[in-house]
């Protein structure tokens, strides 16, 4: 049983059985390439920039690889979840629907505060409203069911 850490925000990861920390070591590895290949592509100057100091393929491969990892970190995340207990796989839905209520609120707050204060809203900053969403359904959960 994954015990979960930090007022819901994280979780003690000696409490995870060998296997499971394989799959938790495999699903990080993927997800920092993920991430990292998301945020060199998610700007096109950005990209073309990288390929015209490294090489002119990055242009082509740096979202390629984005593309193929993404599927293997949602793979082993879920086969990580599905190895877990009831408990835990609750907090994770918790989250979720956590994460897709920030999404919903504070992007729509954000949405209308950039069209009165005429700011430029990126998709990053929506993922920041999901995220914050994440975090208080995180904390909330913690507090019911964990404490």
């Amino acid at each position: 049983m994954t015990k979960i850490t930090h007022k819901g925000l994280w979780f003690k990861y000696s409490s995870l059985n060998k296997e499971d920390k394989s799959i938790f070591r495999k699903m990080t590895v993927v997800a920092l390439v993920c991430g990292f290949c998301i945020g060199i592509a998610s700007d096109k100057s950005d990209l073309i920039l990288m390929s015209e100091i490294f090489h002119p393929w990055l242009f082509y491969i740096i979202p390629l690889v984005a593309l193929f990892s993404l599927p293997l970190t949602l793979k082993y995340s879920f086969d990580l979840y599905v190895r877990q207990d009831e408990l835990f796989r609750k907090y994770h839905d918790f989250s979720l629907m956590s994460g897709f209520m920030g999404f919903a609120v504070f992007g729509v707050i954000l949405h209308f505060i950039s069209v009165y204060a005429e700011i430029d809203v990126q998709w990053i900053d929506y993922m920041l409203c999901s995220i914050f969403g994440m975090v208080i359904g995180q904390f909330y959960f913690f507090k019911k069911f964990y404490e």
